[in-house]
């Protein structure tokens, strides 16, 4: 990626200039009930990732704890999870963990970690209204969907598919299954301004054509699979089920195999028919089904899955999260503007000393940030004018050279080459493009430059 592009930008971001904004947060209480003192982790689990938002140790039996949960994580799903020991005696802690949603609504949970999920000993406060609403749907859902599991059960392993008994079964799935899946459009739609109900999808139950032997049952199946889904609602990518309801789906193709050959072609099948589906919708969603089938054809070295994946990729409505980063990385530095306060960063001079570029002290009245790299065919041909411009005006630029090598062969490049441009301070980012330095200033390719006032917030200012 550093020698794709030969274009590179200097940016001019005034340092005098403090622009800052206070991130709006939610508060969530908890107060501990049942035990006698419990170490509390709460973690955001939205996009079925794991990020620990704060943990508070030994607290106390009747006590409440307090935590700010910033705008980016929120509406989602949090892990409140506890570890206490039932008496000094005991050597192995215990532990208990509960799901909870938080939207924009500061709200407390009470929470008793022997009883975690019993509501008349673990409940929230009168003004939530998430949990509330997601916990009755479960409740009354589970019931739709156990008579259903014990139907579809006995209709697969039934051995004579003439009888009456038979007739009356299906029959009686069909119906309970088109009453079910309207309740569930009904649910969804009644609470359509709750981040719980994008929840509501996953619960949707596949109708089943009866006729035929078991592999076209199978194949009904999937083929009713994404009843319900709305593949335009990106709301639905936050919701940590979403994997699982998609590892499903592709255990159903597997079902279909009667060789262990065909689980590759299957998978295959699976994913472009899943894309097919996701590709009308919104184009995040679009992006979030390629990169799941990249990931597993990936990781079991599907190379015929890439190949098939290549059509979506090129597609620019496909917002694979690599785009997304890219997507990322240009609205980032439109947001570079003159005036602004240019991003900091640490890192170690010459002499060993950490120093921070905003504190670096220097009579010229400008720094420039270069980043480039030594394996960067065009960044030597600007740094070969720039530097030799910069050894007759030194008082005008300060320049700090900030490099995105990390390979065994870029490394000892850019030894070579800090030696040569000695004038300058040099810097060695640790992950290259995806180094801190490198995110900060959302840099996409090398060489690219900000011109940045030396002047700071200070009394000599």
């Amino acid at each position: 990626m550093k020698n794709t592009f030969r274009l590179y930008s200097i940016f001019i971001i005034c340092s005098l200039t403090f622009i800052s904004s206070f991130a709006k947060a939610t508060e969530l209480q908890i107060t501990l009930l049942g035990v006698k003192q419990s170490n509390i982790y709460v973690y955001s689990i939205a996009e079925s990732k794991n990020n620990l938002i704060q943990e508070f140790k030994n607290v106390k039996k009747d006590k409440t704890i307090s935590i700010d949960i910033l705008d980016d994580y929120l509406p989602g799903e949090f892990i409140v999870y506890f570890e206490w020991m039932p008496s000094p005696q005991t050597q192995k802690p215990q532990t208990a963990e509960r799901m909870i949603i938080l939207n924009d609504k500061d709200i407390k949970f009470y929470a008793n970690p022997l009883f975690i999920n019993n509501q008349d000993s673990s409940y929230f406060s009168k003004n939530d209204i998430e949990n509330k609403t997601l916990t009755d749907f479960v409740q009354s859902v589970v019931k739709n969907i156990e008579m259903l599991d014990i139907l579809k059960t006995f209709l697969l392993s039934y051995d004579n598919s003439e009888s009456d008994v038979y007739e009356a079964g299906k029959k009686e799935f069909s119906q309970r299954c088109t009453e079910h899946n309207k309740w569930i459009d009904k649910q969804i739609k009644e609470h359509k301004d709750l981040f719980c109900s994008n929840m509501f999808y996953f619960y949707y139950v596949p109708n089943i054509n009866w006729k035929g032997n078991t592999l076209q049952q199978q194949q009904s199946i999937i083929d009713n699979y994404f009843v319900g889904m709305d593949f335009s609602n990106k709301e639905i990518l936050r919701v940590s089920y979403l994997k699982n309801w998609l590892d499903t789906y592709v255990n159903e193709y597997i079902k279909l195999a009667t060789s262990y050959e065909m689980v590759n072609s299957l998978f295959i099948t699976a994913g472009q028919t899943a894309i097919e589906k996701a590709k009308e919708g919104d184009p995040y969603f679009y992006g979030w089904m390629v990169d799941y089938f990249f990931n597993g054809y990936e990781s079991m070295n599907i190379q015929e899955g890439i190949t098939m994946l290549e059509q979506y990729m090129k597609d620019p409505k496909c917002m694979t999260h690599k785009r997304k980063e890219i997507e990322k990385r240009v609205n980032g530095i439109q947001s570079l503007q003159n005036g602004v306060l240019a991003p900091d960063f640490t890192f170690i001079d010459a002499s060993g000393q950490k120093l921070n570029l905003h504190d670096y002290n220097t009579d010229a009245p400008y720094k420039l940030v270069l980043f480039w790299s030594a394996d960067c065919e065009y960044c030597h041909e600007i740094i070969a004018e720039l530097y030799e411009w910069n050894l007759k005006n030194k008082s005008k630029l300060k320049v700090f050279a900030v490099s995105l090598d990390e390979s065994e062969t870029e490394i000892p490049k850019w030894e070579l080459e800090k030696e040569r441009l000695n004038a300058w301070t040099h810097i060695l980012t640790k992950g290259g493009v995806n180094s801190t330095e490198a995110n900060a200033y959302y840099i996409l390719s090398t060489p690219t430059m900000f011109l940045i006032d030396s002047c700071k917030v200070s009394p000599r200012c």
